[in-house]
């Protein structure tokens, strides 16, 4: 088991898409604190945020097999099948995603009886291809870098295990698929104090599991409200893909917790975007099953069911803000849906918050241009340092999705951009 001392840090610093739903060609993607992705219906904004999603749900969902989970009845975001996602749609390429991490503790050893790291950068570029009878998922080859070292593997043509060569020396080893695309360490090596290069791929791997089981998804679609909610028991750690946990979250915390900081926290947030002054989570009886509601400006509570809708989508936002744990990846599709305009503009400050507090990072997509001006405002009132975001455009041409980065000036000077076609073109 590795152990990794807690005031080391770690985090995605760049995603890697090629043939993958609307990209065809490879691009690399430096990620922000804060990164917005603009454009046009069918643009294929969502492709880089449903690509890091795949990663992700690939590892979390517990007894999954498959090297990429694209879809199944547990997934968080169902793609489809293989042959819908290729870009290409052409059996014999493959789909390549990949991530970097900006500072991977490798163990050194033992020094004055504490536990010694090296940090260097490191990534992992993934190809998978499928069979066109079973559809089933394989991986076919991976690119791994730590520091200055380079790994490949490559799948055998048997295709029960990988061998992966260490570039440096030309030596390689025999791995099976473990967890997902992960391949097994076993024989990574066994000498701790003086870590080779397949070693240091076994902190590699460590990383990259621990990153991306930070990541957490909600898509566009989110659930409607109920009059009650039943919590059943279960205990989870983020809303889900829909927003399905957000209400169990607050109704576990309201029994557990006499503090409860989170639903202390979206009420100051459901204030500050002008949508309410206090929300309530009360339980009935000595039953699982809650009520929910909200007061408004004038002090009357009323129900989530019989407010205006933006009230109940954009709480799983804030909620999934609320209890992101620090490094998280939080992505989000259309987080403003259903908000006027005002508020619209004003959920910017709560990314904000979760992003100092917590280090996290934001990528989300959205048709909203008050979330632009908002930052633009953020960047003018030195709230936010452009270093620390990026907007990238997102566009179709010639059949294929197009990312260009928006530059932004020393002015902050970036809504002109926007109204010439950032939307629209």
């Amino acid at each position: 088991m590795i152990l990794i001392e807690s005031n080391s840090t770690m985090s995605i610093s760049k995603l890697h898409i090629r043939n993958f739903k609307g990209i065809r060609e490879a691009i690399d993607l430096e990620l922000k604190p804060l990164n917005i992705f603009l454009g046009p219906n069918s643009s294929g904004k969502s492709s880089c945020i449903h690509a890091l999603a795949a990663l992700s749900q690939t590892l979390k969902l517990p007894n999954n097999t498959n090297p990429l989970l694209l879809d199944d009845e547990f997934a968080y975001v169902h793609l489809g099948r293989f042959i819908e996602i290729i870009h290409s749609k052409n059996y014999t390429d493959s789909i390549s995603i990949g991530i970097s991490i900006d500072s991977v503790p490798v163990f050194t050893g033992i020094h004055q009886k504490k536990r010694t790291y090296s940090f260097d950068p490191g990534s992992v570029q993934y190809s998978f291809k499928s069979t066109k009878r079973t559809q089933e998922i394989r991986l076919e080859d991976a690119e791994y870098a730590i520091g200055d070292n380079k790994l490949t593997a490559k799948r055998s043509f048997k295709g029960d295990h990988h061998r992966i060569i260490d570039h440096s020396t030309g030596y390689s080893i025999s791995s099976t698929l473990g967890s997902g695309f992960l391949l097994n360490d076993r024989n990574f090596g066994s000498d701790p104090s003086a870590p080779s290069n397949f070693e240091k791929l076994r902190y590699l791997q460590y990383a990259v599991t621990s990153e991306l089981r930070k990541v957490s998804y909600l898509g566009p679609f989110r659930q409607p409200p109920s009059r009650r909610y039943a919590t059943r028991g279960s205990s989870p750690k983020e809303v889900g893909a829909s927003g399905e946990a957000t209400m169990t979250l607050l109704a576990n915390e309201a029994v557990q917790s006499q503090s409860r900081k989170h639903i202390a926290q979206i009420q100051k947030w459901l204030k500050h975007l002008g949508l309410g002054t206090k929300i309530e989570v009360s339980r009935i009886a000595s039953s699982d099953l809650f009520d929910v509601s909200v007061s408004l400006s004038d002090g009357v509570s009323f129900p989530l069911s019989d407010l205006g809708f933006g009230v109940s989508q954009v709480l799983p936002v804030l909620t999934q803000c609320s209890f992101a744990e620090p490094g998280a990846v939080l992505l989000f599709e259309q987080p403003e849906i259903h908000l006027h305009s005002l508020s619209a503009r004003k959920l910017i400050s709560v990314f904000l918050d979760t992003i100092n507090e917590k280090q996290t990072k934001i990528v989300a997509e959205t048709h909203s241009p008050e979330l632009i001006l908002q930052i633009q405002t953020e960047l003018r009132n030195k709230a936010l340092k452009k270093e620390d975001v990026a907007i990238y455009r997102v566009s179709r041409i010639d059949g294929a999705s197009k990312i260009k980065k928006i530059e932004i000036e020393d002015d902050a000077e970036i809504y002109e951009n926007w109204v010439n076609g950032i939307s629209i073109e």
